[in-house]
């Protein structure tokens, strides 16, 4: 069972950082279409996943409330297969980036953030459980 503040996280979170992205774009000099544009799509994604998530299984889990067991177990394994496809994109990355002399750096600090991170969880879970 979910409180009514869970099901509003991902909405509002939705609505500030449309907010934010809109609020970027202007200050990048971007016109004031452009910006409302960005809003409208962070948000009404925000929206149709508040309107879906008691309607749709896939819904209520992007939106952070997955409806039982076993689509906390698809949870995981999507994340584990992103967080697997884009450490292979960061690797192809550094290597195109430094084969062809440019400036590799970025995509080391966000292979290096990425393996501290997991082996960070490895040692927190080995702990916990």
């Amino acid at each position: 069972m979910t409180t009514g503040i869970g099901r509003w996280i991902v909405p509002v979170l939705g609505f500030v950082l449309g907010l934010l992205i809109a609020v970027a774009l202007l200050g990048r000099d971007a016109s004031p279409a452009q910006a409302a544009v960005a809003f409208a799509i962070t948000a009404g994604y925000a929206i149709v996943l508040r309107v879906l998530q008691s309607r749709s299984d896939v819904a209520s889990l992007l939106s952070g409330l997955p409806r039982d067991e076993r689509w906390e177990s698809i949870n995981l394994r999507a994340l584990s297969l992103a967080a697997q496809v884009i450490a292979v994109a960061l690797v192809a990355a550094f290597l195109v980036t430094q084969f062809g002399a440019a400036d590799a750096t970025p995509y080391a600090w966000l292979g290096a953030l990425f393996a501290l991170s997991y082996l960070g969880g490895i040692l927190w879970y080995r702990q916990r459980s």
